[in-house]
């Protein structure tokens, strides 16, 4: 009677199980899921290039672009705001190398740190909100390293752009490069939501199937066995 008890308590299910592995479909969405949270921040520095680029182009070289880039005829004058579109589309630009284009090129690489620092709240819990869990509590050595980030990000700009950029840049591109980060940090926030409502799912149907397993794998003479033994029968 010993043995058939160990022999019926002993059927448990099996400890990592080889079948139960991501599928297909499941590695995607995590993979998408990384790209769209990743993806925000690479883009919106490269609108931030864009018009840095153009603006401080129009501000150290209006003659180079007057002379390869704009044809003007009759009365047109070249007014306050750059053609950007006919600056994007320059051919003469593909070689060039100065002030404007390397300030530019600072200034993206600042925003997409910003952002990156900004979006970073988002990648402290996976599938928590920040409004339920805001980092910022309790993780006091994340707020360090945002605070101190930000102030290396703004001497790296100090000391590396040529001098009057900031100041030649105008006030729609301030306006672009303040909302990146709060933009990238709303976007991550979207896809943790739906991320979250994925995984809320796979927890309800891991805690079904381990149910279901428990329930197949469990002693089910156990109660037959205890009545016997409590009415002192022989087992059959």
């Amino acid at each position: 009677m010993i043995l058939y008890c160990f022999q019926a308590m002993s059927r448990v299910p099996p400890k990592n199980d080889p079948s139960s592995k991501f599928s297909l479909k499941e590695s995607k969405r995590i993979y998408m899921n990384g790209v769209l949270r990743a993806a925000p921040q690479a883009i919106l520095s490269q609108f931030v290039y864009i018009v840095a680029f153009c603006q401080l182009m129009w501000e150290f070289e209006s003659p180079f672009l007057e002379e390869h880039c704009l044809d003007f005829s009759g009365n047109e004058s070249m007014g306050n705001n750059p053609p950007m579109v006919k600056i994007i589309r320059c051919d003469a630009l593909r070689n060039y190398s100065g002030p404007a284009k390397i300030s530019a090129g600072m200034i993206s690489l600042a925003s997409l740190a910003i952002c990156t620092c900004f979006s970073s709240a988002s990648f402290v819990f996976r599938t928590e909100s920040i409004r339920s869990e805001p980092p910022w509590k309790r993780n006091h050595l994340w707020v360090l390293a945002l605070f101190l980030s930000l102030i290396s990000i703004a001497v790296y700009l100090g000391v590396s752009v040529e001098k009057g950029s900031m100041v030649a840049l105008p006030l729609n591109f301030y306006a672009l490069f303040l909302a990146s980060p709060f933009l990238c940090l709303f976007l991550n926030e979207l896809v943790k939501k739906i991320d979250h409502k994925h995984e809320k799912r796979a927890v309800m149907m891991r805690r079904l199937q381990f149910e279901t397993r428990l329930g197949m794998w469990s002693p089910k003479e156990s109660s037959h066995i205890m009545e016997h033994v409590a009415n002192k029968s022989p087992i059959l």
